[in-house]
């Protein structure tokens, strides 16, 4: 009789591709999840000295009026519809990976910012927002002399 070793993460490994086909099947898309957990914009969030910037990728959103902005000194929230661009009855659909339907994210932002002064510019699927920092958000840094 041989002796075979044991690999527990290769048993992990195989329990988590079941599980993967598991969530990955179309009832979870048609059914179980509703609303805003299906789906939200990837956003990109930096800054710079002045200012927080968020790019959000919004593809398929005809309008600038379909999006909704809003800040507060900590926090972004982006809220939405994504429509179809042709209506077509559910039985008649034989796949479907593209979202269609309202979408929320909130973030915490890195810095108080000023939400008064914001700026957002929606061009080509790509929402970008400027948040000019509160001076509170603005990073001082003072060197230390090393003696």
């Amino acid at each position: 009789m041989s002796i075979v070793r044991w690999d527990p993460f290769g048993e992990i490994s195989n329990l988590r591709n079941q599980m993967n086909k598991i969530f990955d099947h179309n009832f979870l898309r048609r059914g179980l999840m509703t609303g805003t957990e299906q789906f939200g914009p990837r956003v990109d969030l930096y800054q710079t000295d002045q200012e927080v910037v968020a790019t959000a990728e919004l593809p398929g959103i005809e309008s600038k009026d379909d999006i909704e902005v809003a800040v507060t000194p900590d926090t972004l929230s982006l809220k939405g519809e994504l429509k179809r661009f042709k209506e077509v009855e559910e039985d008649n659909i034989f796949h479907s990976e593209r979202y269609y339907g309202t979408f929320s994210r909130m973030l915490p932002l890195p810095a108080e910012v000023k939400p008064e002064e914001t700026l957002a510019n929606y061009h080509n699927g790509l929402l970008e927002i400027r948040m000019p920092k509160t001076e509170r958000g603005q990073k001082k840094m003072h060197r230390v002399k090393i003696q």
